[in-house]
C-alpha cells in the first residue's frame, strides 16, 4: 500500500509516496490523526504566554506533556520515510541512525531512549512545510523539518548533549514548551538565551 510522506490535508504542492506494508501504514495513520489534533485543532495547547518586552522579547507556547511523545513519533516517522524515499534515489538522510530510529519507531521504546526533539515557532515559516534534512546541533547529528511554522530539530547521534545544556533542560520538562523566535541571523543563540530566561531548572 502507499503512504504519503505528508498527512494529506496539509496539500503540499509536493508530496511522495512510498509503498509500505499494513501494519506500518496504521502506524503512519495514528501520526497523520495526531497532526490533525495538534495543528488544525489545537488539542494539546494548554495556554500561550504573549512577549513581555519589558522581561522577554519571546512568545511561549505551553502543551500537554502527552504531545512531545506524539510529536517524537511524528518527528520520526517523517524522517524513516524521508530516508526510504531519498534511498530508492540513490540518496541517504539517516545512515547508521536508521536501523536504531526504526526498531524503536516500530518497537514504541522512543519515549524510553534519549531522542532529544527540540521545537521552537517562527512565525515567517507559518506557511511552509519542508521535507526533512540533515542539520547539526551543537555538533551533534540531527535532523530538522519545517512543519506550518514550527521547527523540529530531532537529535540522532549516539552522543548526547551535556547535562547542563539549557537545550537539554528544556527537552526534559514534563509539558511540551515551545518558545516563539522572531526572523534571527543566529536562531540558536536567541533560542538558548531564551531558554536561559525561562530559568529552567
Amino acid at each position: 500500500m502507499t503512504e504519503n510522506l505528508f498527512p494529506t490535508w496539509m496539500q503540499v504542492s509536493s508530496n511522495p509516496s512510498l509503498l509500505l506494508c499494513q501494519t506500518c501504514k496504521t502506524r503512519f495513520a495514528r501520526n497523520s490523526n495526531f497532526t490533525v489534533e495538534f495543528f488544525k485543532e489545537r488539542k494539546f495547547l494548554k495556554k500561550t504566554v504573549e512577549p513581555d518586552y519589558y522581561e522577554t522579547f519571546f512568545g511561549v507556547e505551553y502543551h500537554h506533556k502527552s504531545a512531545r511523545t506524539a510529536l517524537l513519533y511524528f518527528v520520526v516517522g517523517l524522517a524513516l520515510k524521508q530516508h526510504l524515499i531519498l534511498t530508492a534515489q540513490g540518496e541517504d538522510l539517516l545512515g547508521a541512525s536508521f536501523d536504531r530510529l526504526a526498531q524503536d519507531f516500530n518497537g514504541h521504546f522512543l519515549e524510553e531512549n534519549d531522542y532529544p526533539l527540540v521545537v521552537l515557532y517562527q512565525s515567517e515559516h507559518s506557511a511552509n512545510v519542508t521535507t526533512p534534512q540533515r542539520t547539526r546541533l551543537k555538533n551533534l547529528n540531527a535532523i530538522e523539518s519545517c512543519i506550518l511554522g514550527y521547527r523540529f530539530f530531532l537529535i540522532t547521534d549516539q552522543r548526547t548533549l551535556p547535562a547542563e545544556s539549557p537545550v537539554r533542560k528544556l527537552t526534559q520538562v514534563a509539558e511540551l514548551t515551545i518558545i516563539q523566535i522572531d526572523s534571527s541571523e543566529d536562531v540558536w543563540k536567541d533560542f538558548e538565551d531564551s531558554i536561559e530566561q525561562l530559568q529552567i531548572t
